[in-house]
């Protein structure tokens, strides 16, 4: 039984090394970043392209339609319509690279396709919150979700099964008594500093 968990043990942290990779790393600039007040702004990329609406049709025939004419990837038809502060129905929604948002400038016969990009760190935040949705648009989302919720797993997998594994082998080593009494000392004092 031991052979078979340390197997599993190691197979699963090597499956998952990418995914422990994109936390650290996220984890790491997320300790030197600024409070969200004072980052830059970032403009966004504006293009506007012909649309025409029907004055017949109704807020969710007109979301889905400009949907539809932007062309952008990770959002499907569907979407629940809103309005920005001047009441021109808008779409915005989030993707690993940034915001978008398509604002339907009725009077002109246009839709204005603004797209924020993230910088990297902020790609990769992101991308170590993404979980497999069924209604998450585009495979690459999906797999990279799925693969990430696997790595959530894994890391569960890895903890309980290497305590199982120093029971099992060295229960009774000092050095090893002292490194988890020192460990749950930190960790328990950290939460108690930090909540």
């Amino acid at each position: 039984m031991y052979r078979w968990i340390k197997k599993l043990h190691i197979y699963s942290g090597l499956l998952s090394f990418t995914g422990f990779t994109v936390w650290g790393i996220v984890g790491i600039w997320a300790s030197f970043l600024p409070a969200p007040s004072e980052r830059p702004r970032r403009d966004p990329e504006v293009l506007t392209i012909e649309f025409r609406v029907d004055g017949s049709a109704s807020d969710q025939h007109v979301t889905d339609a400009m949907i539809a004419a932007s062309g952008l990837p990770f959002i499907q038809p569907g979407r629940k319509p809103s309005r920005d502060s001047e009441g021109r129905l808008q779409v915005r929604y989030l993707t690993p690279n940034g915001t978008r948002r398509i604002l339907l400038l009725e009077k002109e016969n246009r839709i204005r396709i603004e797209r924020t990009r993230s910088p990297l760190g902020g790609f990769l935040n992101l991308m170590h919150m993404q979980t497999y949705r069924h209604h998450n648009p585009g495979w690459e989302v999906q797999l990279w979700g799925a693969y990430n919720q696997f790595s959530m797993w894994a890391v569960i997998f890895m903890t309980v099964s290497g305590f199982y594994m120093w029971l099992a082998t060295r229960p009774g080593m000092r050095w090893a008594v002292w490194t988890i009494g020192l460990g749950s000392a930190v960790t328990v004092a950290l939460y108690i500093a930090l909540r």
